[in-house]
């Protein structure tokens, strides 16, 4: 009797074993699982906040564009209705292009328009003398906003002279103001950046023409056969403006210190013809000095560049004589 007890006891105790073995089999199974859920949950979690900051940046760039169409359209409806406004009297104007720019509205739309144009044209003219420095956005903000206001007052004094109702002393006197208002904005800049830091950013201006002119190849090319390296664009910079700088022109007009007021002798037909003659050849000393920087499949679209630039700049110039009753452009 006793065996048999101890017998049972045996064979129950070997069942509660087993079953405590398979109920602890269960509940690591049933905590894997547990864990592979939560993990699944989280991943879930993850992915759903992230296409929420998905969808909210989305968001914020949709607001954004129509933010920009709004402005744009704004900006649009209101040089409608200058132009509408300016319609009647231009029909009768001698000079339609000159009435233009007496316009309140069309000056208050181009100044905003070259702003914009402008901001876009330092970053890419002064970005290399910006990063050199290793300035904080705050400073870097602060001298692009000196710059900017130097470079609006040619942007200004040029409107002004358009307008075309001035005579050849208030022209002369318009442009000695001009001179003052930037001498004064260069000594801010001078106090700003220091003497030293100065002199480096009166010799990095020195080449600011031809880093724009560079600027607007290399948009034109993109990645085509004329691309250029950063170091063959930074080489061309410095030969073209060795060049410019040592060429003697007849007449510079590029040159505003030598600007007198007077426009009908300074637009004159022999001193353009002059002038589109000499820019010729400094274009073709620009190609000669380019034959060491460039391979020989992107000094084709740079002389093509060159040569449409200097038929842009006269056509400019002889507009420019037509303007201010030269006869210079002709009919």
């Amino acid at each position: 009797m006793k065996n048999t007890a101890v017998a049972l006891l045996f064979i129950g105790t070997l069942a509660f074993a087993g079953l405590y073995v398979w109920q602890k089999s269960k509940t690591t199974a049933a905590e894997r699982e547990l864990a592979a859920v939560n993990q699944t949950l989280k991943d879930v979690q993850s992915q759903a906040a992230e296409h929420e900051q998905k969808a909210e940046r989305l968001q914020t760039r949709l607001l954004n564009t129509q933010a920009k169409a709004v402005a744009k359209a704004d900006e649009v409806a209101h040089l409608q209705q200058a132009i509408t406004n300016q319609a009647e009297t231009n029909a009768k104007a001698g000079n339609p292009l000159a009435e233009m720019f007496k316009s309140p509205e069309m000056k208050d739309l181009i100044k905003s328009q070259q702003k914009t144009v402008m901001s876009g044209m330092l970053d890419k003219s002064y970005g290399a003398y910006f990063n050199g420095l290793q300035m904080t956005p705050e400073q870097t903000a602060t001298l692009k906003d000196l710059i900017m206001k130097k470079s609006m007052v040619d942007a200004n004094l040029g409107m002004s002279m358009l307008g075309g109702d001035t005579d050849a002393a208030k022209r002369k006197e318009m442009a000695d103001q001009a001179k003052t208002e930037k001498d004064g904005i260069d000594q801010q800049i001078k106090q700003f950046l220091g003497d030293d830091n100065y002199t480096q950013f009166q010799s990095y201006e020195k080449t600011i023409p031809e880093r724009m002119s560079l600027s607007m190849y290399k948009d034109q090319q993109g990645s085509g056969p004329g691309a250029l390296t950063a170091d063959q664009e930074e080489q061309l910079v410095q030969a073209m403006a060795t060049e410019r700088q040592n060429f003697k022109f007849t007449t510079d007009f590029n040159d505003q210190s030598k600007f007198n007021g007077d426009f009908s002798a300074m637009f004159s037909e022999e001193k353009l013809n002059q002038f589109q003659t000499e820019q010729a050849q400094l274009d073709q000393q620009y190609l000669d000095r380019a034959k060491a920087i460039l391979t020989s499949e992107q000094l084709g679209p740079f002389q093509e560049f060159l040569d449409s630039r200097r038929s842009m700049t006269t056509a400019a110039m002889k507009m420019a004589a037509k303007m201010f009753g030269s006869k210079a452009g002709g009919k």
